[in-house]
């Protein structure tokens, strides 16, 4: 009896000090999306597209004529961001082909590690840290052959 609780007592030292491990190693989400810090009020340069809505919601694009910058070195089509109240919340991206996606799945997987969340069927992917609700999916649409990428 006494053996199996010092196994017990071991095994549990053992599986802590790996999960402090883990942890520790756990890539550090995104503190915004591209230069745009959680919470910032909406850029300068940027146009507003819509809003507020009811809930407080404002969405704003790059101003016409200026062309996206590459994410990750992979080229955007174009992107947008969501405030709400007039404070940052998202982020999106949106990249053509499917040659893109895989770039973009490898990129962000070499950034914030293996995604918490995979569904190939449904070209879905998410990279999640609950502790600090931020989220970043990754959607390939077949039909329009376009890819998004969201930071929340």
């Amino acid at each position: 009896m006494t053996k199996c609780i010092t196994r017990l007592a071991i095994a549990l030292v053992i599986g802590c000090l790996a999960s402090a491990v883990v942890s520790a190693a756990a890539p550090e989400p995104p503190k915004g999306f591209r230069t745009t810090k959680w919470g910032a009020p909406p850029a300068n340069g940027l146009k507003k597209l819509m809003g507020p809505t009811s809930d407080g919601t404002s969405m704003y694009v790059p101003p016409p004529g200026k062309k996206s910058q590459p994410l990750f070195d992979i080229p955007v089509a174009s992107e947008g961001y969501s405030y709400t109240h007039g404070k940052f919340y998202s982020g999106s991206a949106w990249v053509d082909g499917q040659p893109n996606l895989e770039k973009m799945k490898a990129a962000l997987s070499k950034e914030y590690g293996p995604p918490t969340f995979s569904n190939e069927r449904m070209y879905l992917w998410k990279w999640k840290w609950p502790s600090k609700q931020i989220e970043v999916h990754l959607y390939y649409e077949q039909r329009f052959a376009r890819t998004t990428v969201t930071f929340l």
